[in-house]
């Protein structure tokens, strides 16, 4: 290890970040990226003062190093290149970048997040603490769905850099047994990764007839052909199905769908959220996911959500209490639990405020927050057994 010389600790954090968001008076019409659980994280993190707080990201729109401080924490951007060179060269120019200006910060600990671009790479031989935290598997992916190139070849690195770290955190105990299968000598801790604040306080207001949403990739992965194969069926004409979000399916599926199935692209946060006030539940049919934002965006509101049992997600769900839990690639048992959802309204709000009070409670960022700083202290006081479960 290498010894510091800091008067507090320092805590290298190397993550993709929504710059956009963060600092829109710069960065807006440049970054559209949401990635909800950096965001809150980054603002939670301002009120602590233990540790000297930098962040590394890549951003290819910078044309060279840029320095920003905000919320008494630093934001190193450096510049990238593209997703495609990036992989095929196993993200050589951006490693050396980042293992460069680590050492001229010479962290106590690094904490990396994501697995999916070059932030593991880099980090993965560095001989200082170090942390890994999941948001997703390439390699689960690809065996649930078909896949493009690119992500294969994600999958291919995730394979050879996820062992190359021994303390790892995911959301949730789906993403846990896919990390173990990978690296099975890891010593990985269940952190939920918290809903934004301004979540926490929209109002149910369902429709006056039933709508439901489905919001995310519009992609093979995501189940959205079982979604809208059980959407055009004659027994769910009166339900109104909003999609929201991006992608190839898009195209292939939209003009065959019926009348009562709306396509309406990417949502801001503040459309989003009303589209979750006005629906009658939220729909998450996919083939397996780490641990869905809009479920837990959902859930949070008091929205019953339907999903599978394929996921991550299915913690937040009780199946016939607070919404219903189905089959992969099972459109008529989705049909069945939107007819079941929306038959009767006064229901459908008692199902969405099962367990409503214990789910916000967890998904708080403050305390996303809070076992965040108590793992930093373990890993630098060398004590792994005290790791938050």
């Amino acid at each position: 290890m290498i010894p510091s010389k800091h008067t507090r600790p320092v805590l290298a954090i190397v993550s993709d970040m929504p710059l956009g968001r963060l600092i829109p008076s710069e960065f807006q019409e440049k970054d559209r990226s949401l990635t909800p659980w950096i965001f809150s994280l980054f603002q939670a993190l301002a009120n602590q003062t233990e540790y000297d707080i930098h962040w590394i990201t890549l951003k290819k729109y910078v044309s060279g190093y840029t320095v920003k401080s905000l919320h008494r924490q630093t934001i190193h951007i450096l510049p990238d290149s593209s997703l495609a060179i990036g992989l095929l060269t196993h993200h050589f120019s951006a490693s050396r970048k980042i293992r460069r200006l680590l050492d001229q910060l010479n962290p106590d600990l690094i904490h990396v997040w994501g697995i999916e671009l070059a932030y593991a790479t880099a980090c993965k031989t560095q001989p200082r603490p170090k942390l890994l935290s999941y948001q997703g598997s390439l390699i689960a992916s690809c065996q649930r769905s078909k896949m493009k190139m690119f992500p294969k070849i994600q999958a291919f690195w995730e394979k050879r850099t996820t062992p190359e770290y021994h303390h790892i955190t995911c959301e949730s105990p789906w993403i846990h047994d896919r990390i173990l299968e990978i690296s099975p000598s890891a010593q990985v801790s269940l952190i939920e990764y918290g809903v934004e604040e301004s979540f926490h306080h929209v109002e149910r207001s369902p429709s006056a007839t039933p709508e439901c949403l489905f919001a995310g990739n519009l992609n093979e992965l995501k189940g959205v052909r079982y979604l809208i194969q059980a959407f055009m069926k004659p027994s769910l004409q009166h339900v109104q199905l909003y999609v929201a979000g991006s992608g190839e399916l898009r195209k292939k599926l939209e003009p065959a769908s019926t009348p009562n199935i709306h396509w309406v692209g990417t949502l801001q946060r503040p459309e989003l959220q009303k589209r979750l006030s006005s629906a009658w539940c939220l729909v998450h049919p996919t083939l397996g996911d780490a641990s869905p934002n809009c479920v837990k965006e959902a859930r949070v509101i008091g929205l019953p959500v339907i999903t599978t049992c394929e996921g991550g997600q299915t913690q937040y769900v009780v199946d016939g209490k607070s919404g219903y839990i189905i089959p992969v690639r099972d459109s008529e048992a989705l049909g069945q639990a939107v007819l079941s959802l929306t038959e009767s309204l006064e229901k459908n709000m008692a199902m969405g405020l099962y367990g409503v009070d214990e789910i916000r409670k967890a998904l708080k960022i403050e305390l996303t927050c809070s076992k965040f700083l108590s793992l930093y202290g373990s890993l630098l006081n060398g004590k792994p057994s005290s790791l938050p479960d």
